[in-house]
């Protein structure tokens, strides 16, 4: 089979899409394709909406109430991209992105905050985040980034 062309899983079989069985092959096909955003952030409705946001474009999502939740979870080797709020209780965003760079792990990460300290920004670049980007945000530039991010094109600070 070429290499350019999608596969598709139904039960221990593998098709390429054009020959799913059903709606159902094709959407186990994306759930294990698509790339995987991990979401920390302690308000609870934030994290809720920003997965329902993920899945309604195609990504896999997982919701944490905190970075310490995260880090205990096999999701911290999985995620295709991280997004944390940058002030929570216990770990917050920019101590996460050190605790992963610690351990190795590069995955992207996109801070996110509703503080308006201009500091957090020269933190952000500093840990090695992706970007920082302050609530209320619109949603087509946190998509953006996330774009860049998969992609690894790094965006502009």
């Amino acid at each position: 089979m070429p290499n350019n062309q999608q596969l598709s899983l139904t039960g221990d079989s593998v098709f390429p899409p054009s020959r799913c069985q059903d709606f159902a092959d094709l959407a186990r096909f994306h759930s294990v394709t698509s790339p995987l955003v991990a979401i920390i952030d302690d308000d609870e409705a934030l994290c809720s909406s920003l997965a329902d946001l993920m899945r309604s474009v195609g990504y896999r999502a997982e919701p944490y109430a905190s970075a310490e939740t995260f880090l205990a979870t096999s999701s911290l080797f999985g995620s295709d991209c991280i997004i944390a709020d940058v002030h929570m209780p216990g770990m917050g965003g920019p101590d996460l992105v050190r605790k992963l760079h610690e351990q190795g792990i590069t995955t992207p990460v996109i801070l996110i905050t509703a503080l308006p300290d201009t500091h957090l920004d020269d933190e952000a670049i500093s840990v090695g985040a992706q970007c920082l980007l302050r609530k209320p945000f619109e949603t087509s530039v946190l998509l953006e980034y996330i774009e860049r991010s998969l992609s690894n094109d790094r965006p502009p600070r």
